[in-house]
């Protein structure tokens, strides 16, 4: 197995823990959820747009990319205004980052037919299991 992309993933696992914990800590000083992602947001591409220039890349994209990013812009707004709002009203900010984990899985199966992705029975396996315990998670 070629562990570039888990290494990777682990380092995305952390950055993402620590920025969900932060984010329940600013919200429960009572920033909403909009305003909290409207900020992330744009800290996020100046950070971004630094990033670029520091490293003499690009900034050309096709229109179909274009598009794209804007259809990609409404779901991730619509997504984290949600998954925020449910990490302000939960008890444990893990329980709905567990729950709306789920699209994780979603992406697996449909990237099957949609990039040809491998599927095997210990990814299904995996899969199953994810999925049973989310389902436990929200058992009460």
């Amino acid at each position: 197995m070629k562990m570039g992309w888990f290494i990777l993933a682990i380092g995305a696992m952390i950055s993402f823990t620590l920025m969900f914990l932060i984010n329940k800590k600013i919200l429960d000083l009572g920033v909403k959820s909009y305003l909290l992602y409207m900020y992330l947001a744009l800290f996020g591409a100046l950070i971004a747009f630094l990033y670029i220039v520091g490293a003499k890349e690009g900034f050309s994209i096709s229109k179909w990319a274009i598009i794209l990013l804007v259809v990609a812009a409404v779901f991730s707004f619509l997504g984290n205004v949600f998954l925020l709002n449910s990490i302000n009203i939960s008890s444990n900010p893990g329980y709905p980052l567990a729950v709306s984990g789920v699209h994780i899985l979603l992406v697996a199966v449909i990237s099957i037919f949609v990039f040809k992705s491998e599927f095997t029975l210990t990814k299904g396996i995996g899969v199953i299991l994810a999925v049973l315990g989310i389902i436990l998670l929200g058992w009460d």
